[in-house]
Parts: structure tokens; sequence; C-alpha cells
């Protein structure tokens, strides 16, 4: 089953324009998240130097407080994926958006915070009885269209000469339009991110371009894994980004091969950016506090070796069985958050805390 676009799965109050900033505003507290929170024992990590930087989705707790979630983020790393609504046509606009009290975009608040976001355009949506479409609020799965393809290079170029960011995902899980729409659909949105590339590098020759594949949709159906996928791709992007959930397809981290990572890391010679990797707690997904911490060392084990930019664990918190999610995908991304969506840390936010606290970028 496909997954809806991160900016779907998160809480509309998180996507939200001017109330990032008018909570940044009044929200006086500015520690670096709650005190008191400790875990027993140490945790120990299977590596002592970290090569790529971290990061998290800050969504946000039952109080609905993005401010404290970006504030709380800042403990497990710099890096937070930005997703906004919409975030196909009209990401621009969105993004560009000035606070009258502010006077500063959400984007430049965010920078100041001392955080890296990474600025999320998408091409492909899903809509209800539609399925994938493009992301320009029509119901067309034609992404060779040239106004549509001109549209969204504008669009890119727009966005990455106003805000120039380090990090640019121009296509999220692009690998699913493969497995709805087909081999013709998916050879049309390639030679689109290819026009995305272009367009971004000449607005900011030095922002990093991600375009990020489903590792799971890539591996894990019936037949031969489709790393050919990979090959369309090549001249789309600097960094490739992977959304990872195992825990989908085996029953426990240490069941995971040796080679899970290694091979995609094969099948490119640029960096990979892990956009979201999780395990669910979830008690119906079969899962635990215990192997999300078990499938957070193992990810660390088999990844060594692998040239990283960075690695984002999915949300902050968990997102709640009233989300979109819950409803729409069948409660298959609940439980995956660093802390639970009251507000408590579970036992992995205290390892990806330590993993962050590690000599790096």
């Amino acid at each position: 089953m496909v997954r809806l676009s991160m900016a779907t799965l998160i809480p509309r109050e998180f996507c939200s324009g001017y109330g990032l900033i008018l909570l940044l505003l009044s929200t006086t507290a500015w520690g670096e998240g709650p005190t008191g929170e400790t875990l027993p024992e140490k945790p120990q990590l299977p590596i002592t130097h970290r090569p790529f930087r971290t990061g998290t989705t800050p969504s946000v707790d039952r109080t609905k407080n993005p401010a404290a979630a970006y504030a709380l983020s800042k403990q497990v790393g710099a890096l937070v994926m930005l997703w906004v609504t919409p975030n196909g046509l009209g990401l621009y606009e969105k993004l560009s958006q000035t606070n009258p009290v502010a006077r500063k975009t959400n984007y430049e608040a965010i920078c100041e915070m001392g955080l890296v976001p990474v600025v999320n355009l998408n091409p492909w949506t899903v809509r209800p009885g539609k399925g994938v479409v493009r992301n320009d609020g029509s119901p067309s799965r034609d992404f060779a269209d040239p106004q549509f393809r001109q549209r969204m290079c504008d669009e890119a170029r727009q966005v990455a000469a106003r805000f120039r960011p380090e990090y640019f995902s121009i296509g999220n899980e692009v690998n699913s339009v493969y497995e709805w729409l087909g081999p013709a659909a998916f050879e049309d949105l390639a030679s689109l991110e290819k026009a995305h590339y272009q367009a971004v590098k000449a607005a900011s020759p030095s922002t990093k371009v991600l375009v990020v594949l489903s590792y799971s949709q890539l591996v894990d159906p019936p037949g031969e894994p489709r790393f050919h996928l990979m090959d369309k791709l090549g001249g789309a992007y600097d960094v490739l980004g992977v959304t990872t959930y195992p825990w989908k397809t085996y029953a426990t981290p240490k069941d995971m091969p040796a080679d899970y990572y290694t091979r995609l890391a094969k099948h490119t010679d640029k960096p990979l950016g892990f956009t979201e990797i999780a395990w669910s707690s979830d008690p119906s997904q079969g899962g635990s506090e215990d192997e999300q911490v078990e499938f957070l060392l193992r990810f660390l084990e088999l990844t060594r070796g692998i040239r990283l930019e960075f690695v984002n664990w999915a949300f902050l918190h968990d997102l709640p069985e009233s989300s979109v999610t819950g409803l729409v995908v069948q409660r298959t991304h609940l439980g995956l958050g660093l802390r639970s969506c009251e507000g408590n840390p579970k036992k992995v936010w205290f390892y990806f805390q330590a993993l962050a606290a590690l000599e790096g970028p």
C-alpha cells in the first residue's frame, strides 16, 4: 500500500502558516526541552563517531504546540524535515508568507533557531477516490504534460532562489508512482525530476538536491528488487533520499539481513540521506519500545561503512489515532515517534539523543 505524503500524515496544526511564528514569539521558556528525563542505563551504541547529521520531523504532542516541538527536536539533531501544505504547486507562495508581527517567514524563523530545514517539494500526491495524481490540484496523472512540467520547474526554481536551502527534496517516495501507475508514468516522473534538479541548481548551485525512494517498495514486493528504478533517476539528485520501515516485513530487527542496506548503496555513487527511519512501538503492529531501540542499533550496524549524509527519525512524537494516517493507512503509522503523543519519552529517545551527542557534523 502506498503511503501518503508526509504533509498528509502530520496533523494540520503542525503545517499551519502563521501558527508556528506566533508561538515562536509567545513562547518564553526556550530551554533545550524537558529536564529530569533519564534512562536507568547509559545508552550503548555500536559506533563511537557519527559521520552524518541527525534529526527528526518535529510532530507535535497533545499540546499541539509546534514551537515546543521544534525546540525539543534540537536535542536529537539540527536537521528537520519541513513539510507545508501545499507542497506541490503553491509551495513557494506558502513558504514566502511573512508574519506581520515577526516580519519573517517560517523558514527563516526555523533557521534562526539553529535548525537546518529540509525543504520538500513533491510532484505527486494521493487524492481520496483517485489514488496517485499530480500535485497541482487536478486529477491528472500525466507527468509529461509540458505546462505542468514548466510550472513545477518554476516552483522549484523560485524556492531555491529565494531561500537557498542547504537541502531540497524534489520528490518524496517517487517509486510510489511506479507501483500505482506503472513504468511509463515513472519514466515521465523521472524526466521531470531531472528537470527539477537543473532548475534548482541554476538558482542555487550549493543546494544539495534529494530525490527520495521508499525502500520498502523497492525491495519488499514479490519478484526481484526494483533497483533499476534508481538508474532512471541518475542526474536528478546529489543525495539519494531513503525512507525505511522494515518492521512491516521483519518480525524483529535481528531478522534484517546483513546486506539489507549495503545492496542499496551499490546502486548509486551518491551519499544516502535517510529522511525517515522508524520501527513501530505500537503493540497492534507487533512492536514495542525495546524493538525500537533494537532497530536503531541494528540500523547503525548495517549502515556502518556506507556513506551517509544524514539520518532522520520519522517523527518526534507519535501521531494520534485520530490523525489522517490512522484512518487511511490502517494504523500502520502509529507508534513511530521517539516520544509518545502525550509527550513522554520512549526508550529510543535516549538512544537517538546519545547518537546526536556523538562527535560528528
